[in-house]
C-alpha cells in the first residue's frame, strides 16, 4: 500500500490544554514500588549475569560475521561500492546475530507490523520517535539498512565493525560543513543506479521519552524522494529505554532493561509516503507532514520541541543553568502569555528585591497575580508546574528560580553583562547592594569562577568592608580581572560547539 497526501498538513500554533501537555525531554524512572525493587534486585543477582554473557557471545558472533564480510575491502571500497554476493550474506547474518543480542537482552517478542519497502520504492527509511540506542534494532529489520553515524563510531571496538558492515554514511559533528556534506552523500546514494541498501535515519536528531514526536530535521527530505515512515513504540508498563535530557543515564537504563522480565517493542512499517509537488519543493514542509503522519499513527502528538533546543540545552548545561530540559517549555509558555521580552520580570525584580524567604515563595494565585496573567490560563498553570518540585498546581514555588530562567531566556543574544545587572538585583541583600554569597549566585552562570575566587573578587570590591557592594564597585573591580572578558561575551550558545549533553544523545 502506498501513501500520498492529496492535501498538506499545515503548521499551526495550537494552545495545548494543561492535561495534555508533555515534555518529551524528561523521564522519571524510580524504584519506589517495593515489589518492583525486590524483583529488580533478584533479577540482577540471578538473571543479569547470564543475559550479559549470552549477549556478549552473540555480539562476538555478529562482529565475526561483519569482519568476514569486510575482509579484503579497502576503506574507499566500503564507502563507494555496495557490497554484494557472499559479503551481503555476511551482512544479513550479522543482522540475525544482532537480533539475538536483543532477544537475550529481554526483547523476547518484537512485534513487526507492515512490510519494509524495497530500496527502489523508498530509498530512505525515517524512524520515530527516537528513544535511545535500543532503537538500533530497527536496522536489522530493514534488510539490514545502512545508517548515518558519527565518524567516531567506526573506531569503537567490536561495534565499529558491525556498523561498518552496513556501509554507513559517516558524519563529523565538529566540522561546520558536516550538514552539507552529509546531505550530499545521502543524495548521491539515493539517486545512484547501484544496488545500495536503504538509508535509515532518525530525523528527530535527539532522543525523547516517546510521549510525543519532536520536530524532524529536513535533511532526509531534501532529495524530495519517497520515504517509508516507521513508527516505533515500547508498550511496557515502565519506560526503561528512553535516554532523555532529564532522567537516568545509559548505565541505569541498561540495568533496568536487562533486569526486566520482558521488554516489548513494536515496529510499524507504514505505507511509503510519496511527496506531492509542494513537499518536493519544501523539505521542511515534507518533514513536518511525515512527522505528523507518524505521530497520528501512534496516537501521540507532534511537538515543537526539536534539535535546535539541544543547542540551547547544551549551553545551559555548560554554564550550570537549572531547568535546562524545560527551556523550550518555559520559553513557549512565556511567549504565549506575552512575557517573551522580559519587561514584566525586570519590573518585578525592581519591585520585590531584595528577595527573602518571606516574599520569594508564591502560590499559583500569587504567581499569576505578579505576572499579570490569568490563573485559569493553561499556560500559566503549566509554567507554574515546571518550577513546582511535585509538578502540580498546589503548593508553592521559589519565584527567584522562575525569574532566573525568565531573565536568562529574555537576554539570549545580548551581552552577558546585561543579564549580570539583572541578577545583581535579583540576589541583592539590600537595595542595589549584594553580599558575597549573592554575588556568587549572580556570576556563577556567566563566568568560570569558583566560590573562593568570587570571595576574593568580592573582597577587592568591598573597599569599605561593609559586607555588601554596589554594581559600580563590582564593575570597577572586574576591569582588571579575567571575569571581564567572559561577561562581555554574548549570552548565547557558541556556534559549532561539540555536544556536552548530560543525558540525551544527539543522533544523526
Amino acid at each position: 500500500m502506498n501513501f500520498q497526501r492529496s492535501t498538506t498538513i499545515t503548521s499551526t500554533v495550537t494552545r495545548i490544554p494543561e492535561a495534555e501537555y508533555v515534555n518529551p525531554f524528561v523521564l522519571k524512572l524510580d524504584l519506589d514500588d517495593p515489589w518492583e525493587r525486590r524483583k529488580t534486585y533478584l533479577m540482577t543477582l540471578l538473571v543479569l549475569p547470564i543475559r550479559v554473557v549470552l549477549m556478549g557471545l552473540c555480539l562476538l558472533v555478529a562482529w565475526a560475521f561483519a569482519s568476514i564480510g569486510l575482509y579484503g575491502l579497502t576503506e574507499k571500497e566500503r564507502r563507494s561500492v555496495p557490497i554484494a554476493g557472499w559479503r551481503r550474506e555476511m551482512r544479513e547474518l550479522t543482522a540475525v546475530a544482532m537480533r539475538m543480542v536483543y532477544f537475550f537482552g529481554s526483547f523476547h517478542r518484537i512485534r513487526v507490523n507492515g512490510v519494509c519497502a524495497s530500496p527502489r520504492e523508498a530509498p530512505i527509511v525515517v524512524v520515530g520517535p527516537h528513544y535511545s540506542l535500543f532503537d538500533g534494532i530497527v536496522v536489522a529489520y530493514c534488510g539490514p539498512s545502512t545508517v548515518v553515524a558519527k565518524s567516531k563510531a567506526a573506531d569503537l571496538p567490536i561495534i565499529g565493525k558491525i556498523i561498518d558492515i552496513t556501509q554507513p554514511i559517516y558524519v563529523c559533528r565538529e566540522d561546520p560543513n558536516s550538514r552539507h556534506i552529509t546531505r550530499h552523500l545521502i543524495i548521491e546514494r539515493v539517486i545512484s543506479k547501484e544496488d545500495w541498501p536503504q538509508i535509515l535515519i532518525f530525523p528527530e536528531g535527539t532522543c525523547s521519552n516517546g510521549h510525543a514526536v519532536v520536530q524532524f530535521k529536513p535533511g532526509a527530505f531534501g532529495p524530495g524522494l519517497p520515504v517509508q515512515p516507521v513508527a516505533i513504540r515500547y508498550p511496557n508498563r515502565t519506560n526503561t529505554v528512553s535516554w532523555t535530557w532529564e532522567g537516568p543515564g545509559v548505565p541505569v537504563l541498561l540495568w533496568r532493561t536487562l533486569t526486566a522480565l520482558h521488554t516489548g517493542l513494536e515496529i510499524n512499517f507504514l505505507p511509503v509516503y510519496y511527496p506531492n509537488e509542494q513537499e518536493r519543493n519544501d523539505a521542511k514542509l515534507y518533514a513536518l507532514n511525515v512527522r505528523n503522519y507518524i505521530a497520528q499513527s501512534l496516537g501521540i502528538p507532534g511537538t515543537e520541541h526539536g534539535y535546535n533546543d539541544c543547542k540551547l540545552m547544551n549551553y545551559m548545561i555548560a554554564i550550570g543553568m537549572p531547568y535546562f530540559a524545560w527551556s523550550h517549555d518555559i520559553a513557549k509558555m512565556r511567549r504565549w502569555l506575552g512575557l517573551a521580552d522580559g519587561k514584566r520580570e525586570q519590573e518585578l525584580v525592581e519591585q520585590y528585591a531584595p528577595f527573602t524567604d518571606r516574599n520569594a515563595f508564591v502560590t499559583l494565585e500569587e504567581f499569576a497575580e505578579r505576572l499579570n496573567v490569568s490563573v485559569y490560563n493553561d499556560s500559566t498553570r503549566i509554567l507554574f508546574k515546571i518550577f513546582n518540585k511535585d509538578k502540580d498546581s498546589a503548593g508553592v514555588i521559589d519565584f527567584r528560580q522562575y525569574l532566573l530562567l525568565a531573565l536568562f531566556l529574555s537576554t539570549l543574544g545580548k551581552p552577558k553583562l546585561d543579564l549580570m545587572k539583572l541578577l545583581f538585583k535579583l540576589y541583592s541583600e539590600e537595595r542595589d547592594l549584594i553580599g558575597s554569597d549573592g554575588l556568587y549566585q549572580a556570576v556563577k552562570h556567566l563566568a568560570s569562577i569558583t566560590p573562593a575566587e568570587c570571595n576574593q573578587l568580592f573582597a577587592e570590591a568591598d573597599t569599605s568592608q561593609r559586607g555588601v557592594i554596589s554594581f559600580e564597585q563590582f564593575e570597577r573591580t572586574i576591569n582588571s580581572h579575567s571575569v571581564l572578558n567572559e561577561v562581555q561575551e554574548l549570552n548565547e550558545p557558541k556556534p559549532y560547539a561539540a555536544p556536552q549533553q548530560q543525558s540525551a544523545p544527539q543522533t544523526s
